[in-house]
């Protein structure tokens, strides 16, 4: 099986008809997206400040009250104990990005999902119509939804916001139709006969019987929403998305476990509240309204203490976009990051993916990445961005795509994979289909060296790396895209295979690419960055320390800290 695919031409241009719609949606209307993303943005931020503000124990405590109204102590207990969970595992910042964004996403769609429900129980032809797009949108991949969401509302929390919109509001609009469509007819008809109008017969007689099935929708909506916490993560809207997709990209079985199960602890959470909120009287008992009084106040105070106790002013706020899956931009970012809040700046890390990451910078949206591979693998982002971005310099001029096979294997060149392909397995393991390591494969390393009968398999970073770890623990011959410097070098026993033919191009540098502005905003900054420059001995000691320690995401900080005291000479030239 080759990567190829013969050409054809498309008789119906289907995709060439999305991108005009696009393009002239966003072109017509791009004054009312940016007002949506600034509600969206604003509403996200106030919910996200309401639950991260308050210490910690004060949210836990709420949760506590209304387990035990809604549901009884032993859920009350079991609620405490789940939060005190993340908290323990610290990913209670993150549980609370993720809880804004599903809140938000979950308000926003049953507030659209309703009057649809309601529209098409009333009407069968709106019905007909309503349908089939719902079909459509809960069967489309979400991750489609990113690409028209990114261009429209640029990168952050939005497009992961819009997308879950899109995926978790049909069951809303399909429970809210059949709930109303199940009431009893005689008593619709009585209220006819007694004189009320359509709209009081909704009111008081429809919508109070179709309650259940409402609620049901309700609940169905908010646990779709938060199953779509990933999409967030990837296009840089932060929380427990952030941390799976870094976990994915690293292979990291413990930090993706642990966002993992903050997940689900959120999802049983908020099943069970909002499954028992249906059920409950709709006035809150005196007791217990005092009982939640009192814990709010509580919680206030606390929340002034924790505001007092972090005041302070510093010199701005830098956001480094981290580039999922791409270890020498994160090392080089943590290593920034330690410099940078020693001089009195914020750092704030933003996850992305790097066509997200590159739009974000050309937005500003993101300040500055550390990862920009040029001349070749992201050269059409700037192609496509570069009058809206600052290239900054190249830190390392090293930078290589490679094929890689394990350190006994029986060849050393590129020219000898044709013939030893069974001993690889017929397999040559790649890593995104889009990447440009990906097409210099396709289209100069596989014609150019005849593997066209090889099985290039594209999947992504991770699932190589995880390919690659399993063939090396087993003794198995392997052969696979990788590029230096990268981590798996120091981890495993590899060797890069002769390019004598050049298919893979020279090497290449990791240069420093910022937004516009960025340099005009903190002109010091940048200067330092300029005079950045790291050898692949330097980078690959860091590597090693942050990625093959066993240590998880939480402890990059501490190991940093820790390599920068025995770097000491190199990291006060930084910012000499």
């Amino acid at each position: 099986m080759t990567a190829f695919a013969l050409e054809t031409t498309k008789v119906i241009p289907l995709g060439e008809w999305a991108t005009s719609v696009v393009d002239f949606v966003t072109t017509t209307f791009g004054g009312l997206f940016d007002v949506i993303r600034v509600v969206f943005t604003g509403m996200y931020d106030g919910v996200d400040w309401a639950l991260q503000t308050p210490p910690f124990w004060g949210v836990i405590l709420i949760f506590a009250i209304l387990g035990v109204w809604l549901r009884g102590w032993v859920f009350g207990a079991g609620t405490v104990l789940g939060l005190l969970l993340i908290a323990g595992i610290d990913q209670w910042s993150n549980a609370m990005d993720t809880l804004a964004l599903v809140l938000v996403s979950a308000v926003i769609a049953v507030a659209l999902s309703l009057p649809l429900g309601i529209l098409a129980a009333r009407s069968k032809t709106a019905s007909a119509i309503i349908r089939p797009v719902l079909d459509f949108m809960q069967t489309m991949p979400a991750f489609v939804y990113l690409i028209p969401a990114l261009i429209l509302f640029r990168v952050g929390v939005v497009p992961g916001m819009v997308a879950t919109i899109v995926f978790a509001m049909a069951p809303g609009v399909r429970l809210t139709e059949l709930g109303i469509r199940g009431v009893d007819s005689e008593l619709v008809e009585a209220g006819k006969a007694f004189g009320s109008p359509p709209g009081r017969i909704l009111r008081q007689i429809q919508l109070p019987l179709a309650m259940p099935s409402i609620l049901a929708g309700v609940n169905q909506v908010i646990m779709l929403s938060l199953s779509m916490v990933v999409i967030a993560g990837m296009v840089g809207g932060g929380g427990l998305g952030r941390d799976i997709v870094q976990a994915l990209s690293r292979v990291d079985v413990g930090l993706g476990f642990e966002a993992g199960v903050a997940v689900v602890i959120l999802a049983i959470i908020l099943d069970r509240l909002t499954a028992a909120a249906g059920r409950a009287r709709l006035r809150m008992p005196k007791r217990a309204l005092a009982v939640l009084g009192a814990g709010l106040l509580v919680v206030i105070g606390g929340t002034a203490v924790t505001a007092a106790s972090t005041a302070g002013g510093d010199k701005g706020t830098v956001k480094v976009a981290v580039f999922n899956g791409w270890p020498e931009g994160e090392a080089a970012s943590y290593l920034w990051k330690h410099v940078l809040e020693k001089e009195g700046y914020t750092v704030r890390f933003e996850y992305a993916d790097a066509g997200p990451a590159f739009a974000g910078l050309s937005t500003g949206d993101y300040d500055i990445a550390f990862d920009g591979w040029l001349p070749t693998t992201h050269a059409q982002y700037l192609k496509t961005y570069g009058k809206n971005l600052t290239d900054l310099g190249a830190w390392n001029d090293e930078a290589k795509l490679t094929i890689a096979v394990n350190k006994d294997a029986p060849i050393d060149s590129l020219d000898d994979l044709a013939s030893h392909a069974s001993t690889f397995g017929d397999r040559l393991v790649g890593i995104e289909p889009g990447a440009g390591l990906t097409e210099a494969v396709q289209q100069k390393v596989i014609p150019g060296y005849g593997l066209q009968k090889l099985d290039f398999v594209t999947s992504s970073t991770p699932a190589m790396l995880a390919e690659l770890s399993s063939a090396m623990k087993k003794g198995d011959d392997v052969a696979v895209t990788l590029w230096r410097p990268h981590w798996a070098y120091d981890q495993f026993d590899l060797k890069d295979l002769k390019d004598p033919k050049g298919a893979l191009g020279a090497a290449e540098s990791i240069h420093s690419i910022a937004s516009t502005d960025f340099p005009k905003r903190q002109p010091q900054i940048a200067e330092w960055v300029k005079k950045f420059r790291m050898s692949s001995d330097l980078l690959y000691s860091l590597e090693n320390a942050m990625f093959n320690s066993g240590a998880d995401s939480g402890q990059y900080d501490r190991i940093v800290a820790k390599w920068m005291d025995e770097h000491a000479s190199y990291v006060d030239g930084l910012t000499r």
